[in-house]
């Protein structure tokens, strides 16, 4: 049998062929996306374990967590006479004291603004860092940088040039060296400034303060015991780790936004997967219904039901197989395409060779082979149920009469989905919409063969325009609706994914808009890398108030903090100047009651957690931990909104909390009378020396905002383009099978008059209308599933949908278009077909 399998494998490869092209492009796509944040794990953890080269042990401030969201929190700076009592400790050899954090390049008044981090840092060679000057000599002035190569290559900056360097304050230093970092000439999507210790004090505002000390132990002192030694005479103030753990939870820190990208990588490659499956259980369901006679003889020789499941199934053991294994190949070089469409989005992926695991190769095979074995199960088991003298005399296709159980099933899981997702939405529970959602797509599979005939019949009317070969491609479309169904169901399960995309996009696009109607400053100021917590120096906003034309200021400055295990984000203002720059509505409490302390929160969080005004509420915070809060307001969530987050505290409450002083925003009130244009200028000349603060009006702060989300919209809708061309393939698979078994028909068709003109149309009407019905039930079921989102996450608030109607219209008018397409190689196959020859086959 296992040789009979294999030679029936050869022998129907070209009908298989789509099929493995399916596969393949699936398993593609889940090896690129592991292959890809496996490379970008790896390189970033050797760029911080270089970076940690030679260090022992690593002593900071304690916090209450490492980092959130991607960042590493700011810990408390050390101080200085810390250095002299590590160094005296027993079993110290070296320390050094470190100074370092995040900054901005300007180069000739251009802002340098690389995909990555900015790095701040003090100068230290061997053994403490992998630094090695290629030219020049290290900083020893107050004026003095050192760049590194790959900086310096890419801006053209050479010994002796001139830079501007900002953080809390900002300098320009004369470069006067040029460092690679171990073999490297720089950081991937860095850039790196080291200057001496007294500078990069001044520059991030440590005044005397340090943010490490790094040391080395003696050659004969075990580094695990200094570790234990040092941490019990520090005392729980001061964290002492071993400098490569250090190095692993920094690494750890900005690799959470690679996590992030794996799981939206493989849950896209999923749906490409799934797709695939429709197309795989298809094509051997039309296979083997051709090959019924073959099976027969094969049952009448003596063959089991067993054998015959076993030997369909070992078919699609090698497609899989095979498939799988040209996927993995594919895979490994999409890497670099993903890689490219990610930094398109925005995404700061670090580049470098790429990393293949063996638990990625093995991923791809098992995944691609498991789902081309699992989607031909059901077309095996019908084969092995034929008995041999049916199966003999089997010559027509399957008929077009839908089960009772079918239609009763289907309808039992429509009504469960749909009342699962009401109830969901109503009380918010994201993880019921998701079950919804599959309850959903289970009824709308189940129910396929019963919908395509109708949507067909209704869809297909504008077919009768063509005449003759509209109306039969109809009829061709409505007699197998089992068929259709399955074809059409690929392209719709894509077609879904990009109009839920499309609205949920749009939809957070118009909550974010309606947000920043409450902020009524004429301009403010944000940073351009637009950093998660903010990259103002506070002498921003200070310059800023102190221009003739600016009425009134108001700083924000954002933090993370755990919630119960879980990270979120809030927000800190100034409640005295923040009514003169932005309407904050209050339900209870007032926002000036913050000046002593305590949280404003959210209406909807309010009512979630049942909280009040005079209620407390838990907060652990980097710098001191779990702290109680009073709660002494809540906003309306509009308000909330135009905060961006549902905790609102003092700046002053704030830097009891935090280590971090930067700002995220300086909010603009102007004089009565100044011209906005004036006013820009004024501001542009004030900030002049800090690279990174711009100067942004309503519109512009939107369109940023709009921006960001569109960049990452447009990168996932892209990525499920993979999913609609496998559904297309699926398209043209099944007209290309159908040919073979509309043989004698088509035949006959021409022999009664059709020409060849007629028959390309009628069989492109075909791809044309299954195309049609995908269009037609994708954007309504992604309707459906976005609105059941939505109104999840809006929980107690208004709900707001907002439906790209143009863009909506394109994807369908794209859908008909590439059906056409993918109808073209099956019609010109069919009109070669030699008339007698088609009329003699059986």
């Amino acid at each position: 049998m296992w040789r009979l399998t294999l030679s029936n494998a050869i022998a129907h490869r070209s009908r298989l062929a789509l099929t493995w092209v399916a596969v393949a492009l699936g398993v593609a796509f889940v090896v690129g996306g592991l292959v890809l944040t496996d490379t970008s794990s790896r390189v970033l953890d050797d760029q911080f374990r270089t970076a940690a080269a030679g260090v022992d042990l690593t002593i900071r401030s304690s916090a209450g967590f490492d980092s959130a969201m991607g960042v590493e929190v700011q810990r408390d700076p050390l101080p200085a006479t810390l250095t002299d009592r590590i160094a005296g400790t027993a079993g110290v050899a070296k320390v050094r004291a470190v100074a370092g954090g995040s900054a901005q390049l300007q180069v000739r008044g251009k802002t340098v603004t690389p995909k990555g981090p900015t790095l701040l840092g003090t100068w230290a060679g061997s053994p403490f860092t992998a630094y090695t000057l290629r030219a020049g000599h290290a900083p020893t002035g107050a004026d003095e940088v050192v760049l590194d190569v790959a900086t310096a290559k890419a801006e053209h900056v050479t010994l002796g040039d001139r830079i501007t360097v900002s953080a809390t304050a900002s300098r320009t230093l004369r470069v006067v060296g040029l460092t690679q970092i171990g073999d490297a000439d720089g950081l991937p999507n860095s850039n790196v400034l080291l200057t001496d210790l007294h500078t990069a004090q001044l520059l991030l505002g440590l005044g005397t303060g340090l943010t490490s000390i790094e040391a080395i132990a003696a050659d004969d002192v075990n580094v695990p015991d200094l570790r234990t030694r040092l941490a019990a005479t520090l005392g729980i103030t001061y964290a002492v780790t071993s400098g490569q753990d250090a190095a692993a939870a920094s690494a750890d820190a900005a690799k959470q936004s690679i996590s992030y990208l794996r799981i939206v990588l493989l849950a896209l490659a999923g749906a490409g997967l799934v797709v695939g499956a429709f197309l795989i259980a298809n094509t051997f369901g039309i296979v083997l219904t051709q090959r019924s006679r073959e099976l027969a003889l094969l049952r009448a020789a003596g063959a089991t039901g067993r054998q015959v499941l076993t030997s369909v199934l070992g078919e699609a053991l090698l497609v899989g197989l095979t498939g799988a294994a040209g996927g993995t190949a594919v895979g490994v070089g999409a890497a670099y395409g993903l890689r490219g469409l990610a930094k398109s989005a925005g995404l700061a992926l670090p580049g470098g060779a790429l990393t293949v695991t063996g638990r990625t190769l093995l991923v791809g095979l098992i995944a691609g082979t498991l789902l081309t074995v699992l989607a031909a199960v059901g077309p095996a088991r019908r084969a092995a149920r034929v008995a041999p003298v049916q199966a003999m005399r089997a010559s027509d296709p399957a008929p077009a009469t839908t089960k009772r159980g079918r239609l009763i099933t289907g309808l039992v899981l429509f009504a469960i989905a749909v009342a699962l997702m009401v109830v969901a939405a109503t009380t918010g529970s994201m993880p019921g919409v998701g079950a919804a959602a599959a309850l959903l797509l289970g009824a709308v599979v189940v129910l396929g063969p019963v919908l395509a005939p109708r949507l067909a019949r209704s869809v297909g009317r504008p077919l009768n325009r063509l005449g003759v070969p509209g109306q039969l491609a109809r009829e061709a479309t409505v007699r197998n609706p089992r068929r259709t169904a399955s074809t059409a169901m690929a392209l719709a399960l894509a077609l879904a994914l990009i109009t839920f995309v499309a609205v949920i996009g749009s939809s957070v696009k118009a909550i974010a808009a309606a947000g920043g109607e409450a902020i009524t400053a004429d301009l403010m100021v944000q940073s351009s890398r637009e950093e998660m917590l903010g990259g103002l120096s506070p002498e921003v906003g200070q310059r800023v108030a102190n221009l003739p034309q600016v009425a009134d200021t108001s700083t924000t400055r954002y933090g993370h903090w755990l919630d119960q295990g879980t990270t979120s984000a809030l927000t800190a203002v100034d409640p005295n100047t923040l009514p003169k720059v932005a309407k904050v509505t209050m339900t209870d409490g007032t926002l000036t009651a913050l000046q002593d302390g305590g949280v404003v929160i959210a209406d909807s969080v309010a009512k979630e957690r049942g909280l009040a005004v005079g209620d407390t509420l838990a907060m652990t915070f980097p710098r001191d931990g779990q702290q109680q809060l009073r709660v002494v307001g809540v906003m309306d969530d509009r308000s909330a909104q135009a905060m961006s987050t549902n905790y609102v505290l003092s700046l002053g409450t704030y830097a009891t909390h935090y280590s971090e002083n930067v700002d995220a925003t300086v909010y603009v009130a102007l004089k009565d009378g100044v011209d906005g244009k004036q006013a820009r200028v004024a501001l542009r000349a004030a900030v002049a020396d800090f690279p990174n603060a711009a100067i942004r009006d309503q519109g512009e702060a939107a369109a940023g905002r709009a921006a960001a989300t569109e960049q990452v919209i447009s990168l996932i809708t892209v990525l499920l383009g993979f999913a609609v061309l496998i559904a297309l393939l699926g398209i043209t698979n099944t007209l290309a099978l159908s040919i073979v078994e509309r043989t004698r028909e088509i035949g006959l068709l021409r022999a009664v008059g059709m020409t060849r003109a007629q028959l390309r149309r009628m069989v492109g009407a075909e791809a044309v209308l299954v195309a049609a019905i995908a269009a037609v039930a994708g954007v309504a079921l992604g309707l459906v599933l976005a609105a059941g989102t939505l109104a999840g996450l809006a929980a107690d608030n208004p709900v707001v949908i907002r439906v790209p109607a143009v863009q909506l219209i394109a994807v369908v008018a794209t859908a008909v278009l590439a059906g056409l397409a993918a109808g073209l190689v099956p019609a010109r196959r069919a009109a070669k077909l030699d008339v007698l020859t088609a009329i003699a086959t059986q």
